[in-house]
């Protein structure tokens, strides 16, 4: 029994666990509840898996928005070049694509769930096995129960359940009430990198409309929590898109607050030059309507819309544009308001905010500081990331030096 690690969730960071475990000479038990192992990974990337982001250490805690420290034992113990030779050791060769996002050269996530899989085949995996309770006693690990009323003996568990985001794949939250039942500390847990849902009627008409280079900016109780440069996407009940989902991570768990968003047409001019532009363009073009002009400005579809939150009539000619119109028309280009209503939910998120609290573990062996040969690793911890292969990258790192730090602690206690 002694040099067993039983690791509940065969996930991303579940099956680097195992793999961790087993190059550190332990018996591996895999649990799995689903019918097979990687389930969430399939889906990962639009299902080519954007496995994680090529770059440096600084550079990838800065894309981490809250408890970034707590992840630089992790990332330096798996890096994303040190995942990526990873991977090509075991038959998954990698590719770098825009942004230094990383994806299977093959651009199939079930390649880079079967590399872990074949690594992987002499432990002892068990699908469709769902635990029940954790057994700890004396501040340690004695075991674990399964919903079938079989026990495991083992000296060590890793938890790598995941967390509430796309509960169709598992993830529903198993490992917060594993924690909880041991006396750790689970933060208040919300759906994040999830599109938003507003109120602003008039956002149903651009439905499908894609704007880029545009500046997303997000103020909670008056401060400014968010402003990002990139690529947004209307819906017919909000907005999604990259800077978009980004926001969501800044305002999850925080909704009973006001929340004030607002839109940046024109990021690259400041309001001066941009009245500069109008004014000229009004005098050179004296003859025709505004909502013609206003097409070089925002897409077609988009013009009968600024100009109503302008409050400026859409036919008016240029030559009889009064000032106040054409300050009316810049303040709009440069700050549309949005109006929060709620985040999408938890089906539609790629990750969940909150979790065990990091306090609560060692960051440099992933073991709880109360409980002796009790690990937890990836999306069930209180971390979360942007996208861009980031998140992914986390559950790997973690879960590596989650099941290397189990496998040693077993091996010293034979």
């Amino acid at each position: 029994m002694s040099n067993i690690v039983a690791i509940i969730g065969g996930g991303a960071s579940g099956i680097i666990a195992a793999y961790a475990a087993i190059k550190a000479d332990a018996k591996v038990i895999l649990l799995e509840k689903n019918e097979k192992l990687g389930k969430k990974l399939y889906i990962t990337g639009k299902g080519r898996c954007n496995i994680t982001n090529d770059c440096d250490i600084n550079t990838f805690l800065e894309n981490v928005p809250r408890n970034a420290k707590f992840l630089y034992s992790a990332l330096n113990h798996l890096s994303p070049s040190a995942l990526r030779n990873l991977l090509e050791s075991l038959n998954c060769p990698t590719k770098l694509e825009r942004g230094r996002r990383v994806y299977p050269e093959s651009d199939k996530a079930s390649d880079v769930t079967r590399a872990f899989e074949n690594a992987i085949r002499c432990a002892d995996i068990r699908l469709n096995s769902r635990v029940a309770e954790i057994d700890v006693k004396n501040a340690g690990v004695k075991g674990l129960m399964l919903t079938d009323g079989d026990y495991i003996p083992c000296n060590a568990i890793v938890v790598a359940t995941g967390g509430l985001s796309y509960p169709s794949t598992g993830s529903t939250g198993d490992g917060y009430i594993f924690a909880k039942q041991v006396g750790l500390e689970v933060t208040h847990t919300s759906p994040a990198l999830v599109p938003i849902e507003l109120s602003d009627d008039w956002v149903k008409k651009l439905s499908g409309l894609t704007l880029k280079n545009v500046l997303l900016t997000a103020l909670v109780d008056g401060k400014e929590v968010f402003s990002k440069q990139g690529e947004l996407l209307f819906t017919h009940f909000g907005i999604s898109g990259p800077i978009a989902i980004a926001l969501s991570s800044h305002i999850t768990g925080i909704e009973a607050h006001r929340i004030d968003i607002c839109l940046d047409m024109k990021p690259v001019l400041d309001i001066y030059t941009l009245m500069n532009r109008l004014q000229r363009e009004c005098n050179e073009n004296g003859s025709i309507q505004l909502n013609t002009l206003m097409q070089s400005y925002v897409p077609k579809s988009m013009v009968d819309i600024l100009l109503e939150l302008s409050d400026v009539y859409e036919k008016t000619k240029l030559a009889h544009l009064s000032n106040k119109d054409r300050w009316s028309i810049v303040n709009t280009l440069k700050s549309i308001p949005l109006h929060f209503e709620k985040l999408r939910p938890f089906e539609e998120a790629v990750i969940t905010r909150g979790g065990i609290s990091v306090d609560e573990i060692d960051p440099s062996t992933m073991q709880a500081k109360k409980i002796s040969g009790l690990y937890f690793a990836g999306e069930v911890l209180d971390v979360d990331a942007y996208t861009g292969g980031y998140n992914l990258q986390i559950a790997f790192s973690t879960g590596a030096l989650a099941g290397k730090s189990a496998a040693e602690y077993v091996g010293g206690k034979e």
